[in-house]
This record gives C-alpha cells, sequence and structure tokens, in this order.
C-alpha cells in the first residue's frame, strides 16, 4: 500500500511548494475535531461498504488468506473507537521514514530540485525498511446468513499479482472477455452485449439478477 501527497503551481513557485509538500508530510497537525470527523466519515463508509459486493470482496480474501491479505480494506467500528492523533503520530514515525519515501517532479530541473529539498530532508530518519507482512494463499469458504430474498456468491482462484506483468495481463485479458453485469428489461438482459457472461449466464437464465467476472490485483 502507499500514500500519496501531490502539489501543482507555476515553476517559478518550485521551492515555496515544495517546502509546503514537506512540511505537510513532516510536520502534519492532528487536531482533536479534524480526528473525529474523519473518523466520523470512515465509519459511514464502512456502512457504504457493506453492500453484497463489497461484502464478497471482504470475505474472499479472509476466507482465501493468512496474513496480510486477509485484513479487511475497512477498519472494524470497534478499531475506529481506539484511533486518535497519537496514534496516527506513532504511525509516521514509524512509516514515514527516508527509506520508504519517494519524491518525483517534473517540469523542474533536477539540481534545481535538489538545492531545495536536500535542505528539508537531510534529518530524515534513516531507519531500516521493516521486513514486508506475507501472505498464504490457504483457500476456504465463507458463509453468512443475511436474512434477505437475495443470495450472493463469488468464486475466486489465487493469481499472480501485478508484480508478474506477464500474468496480470492474462487475468486482465480473461477479465474482459468474461464480462458481466447486470441483467435489465429493455429488450431483455444483456441486449447487446457479447461477453461469455452475458451470452452464457445472464442470457440463459433469466434468474440470475446480476453475473460480473472481478480481479483484485
Amino acid at each position: 500500500e502507499q500514500m500519496s501527497y501531490t502539489i501543482d503551481a507555476l515553476k517559478t513557485y518550485v521551492p515555496e511548494m515544495v517546502e509546503v509538500l514537506i512540511d505537510s508530510v513532516r510536520n502534519p497537525a492532528f487536531l482533536d475535531w479534524e480526528v473525529n470527523e474523519e473518523l466520523r466519515k470512515m465509519k459511514v463508509e464502512a456502512e457504504l461498504a457493506k453492500n453484497p459486493m463489497g461484502f464478497l470482496m471482504e470475505a474472499v480474501h479472509s476466507a482465501g488468506y493468512s496474513g496480510a491479505l486477509a485484513n479487511p480494506l475497512y477498519a472494524p467500528e470497534s478499531a475506529l473507537h481506539r484511533l486518535n492523533g497519537e496514534l496516527l503520530e506513532e504511525f509516521m514515525t514509524e512509516n514515514f521514514t527516508a527509506a520508504r519515501m519517494v519524491l518525483a517532479a517534473s517540469g523542474v530541473e533536477h539540481e534545481d530540485l535538489l538545492k531545495v529539498v536536500e535542505p528539508l530532508t537531510s534529518d530524515l530518519p534513516n531507519l531500516p525498511r521493516q521486513a514486508e507482512p506475507k501472505s498464504q494463499y490457504t483457500g476456504g469458504d465463507f458463509r453468512q446468513h443475511t436474512g434477505g430474498e437475495a443470495t450472493h456468491f463469488a468464486l475466486a482462484f489465487e493469481v499472480p499479482g501485478w508484480k508478474n506483468e506477464k500474468e496480470a495481463l492474462i487475468a486482465s485479458v480473461l477479465q474482459m472477455l468474461m464480462g458481466g453485469g447486470g441483467s435489465f428489461s429493455a429488450g431483455g438482459p444483456g441486449k447487446g452485449m457479447h461477453s461469455w457472461l452475458y451470452l452464457r449466464i445472464l442470457n440463459e437464465y433469466q434468474q440470475v439478477q446480476s453475473c460480473t467476472a472481478f480481479t483484485s490485483i
């Protein structure tokens, strides 16, 4: 995972905008009211993520992996209650180190950029990078009764990640060929759509409301 800070301005303001950018990274002010407001938004986002597709994406990862990839994308409400400005500062101290940062720029001469950046970053802690968390594909299943009339399924398989360019490209092409989507009434399900899932699932089985191929690379 990564976090990006970006800024755009006229070339004549490079020194000022670089200083503002680096100051934002190195000296954040976690005001209580701001932290509380963001936590409130995160709780709303977590509720919105409980839609069937979002829920299934979380479920296939928790069932399929042990380790980092099994972790949820959205923090549980119990964890949100523990978050505060002090914990955020600790996180930045541990992770915002020289070995974990990259500074990139366009539209400015390299030497001119160095003259501005080096005095502002020379004292960054140069701690060794922490070991990357491991994930082990185990396979498994996850079931939960929701009480609704609709039933939602997801069937997933392990594929190489985006670092394996050839396999990632094949997975993307396969996803496009499979296609899919939702049925609709005008002209029948899948009118004008010719992907495999439209032709062989949605057009053939009227009781299926949606069928989609997905990847999570």
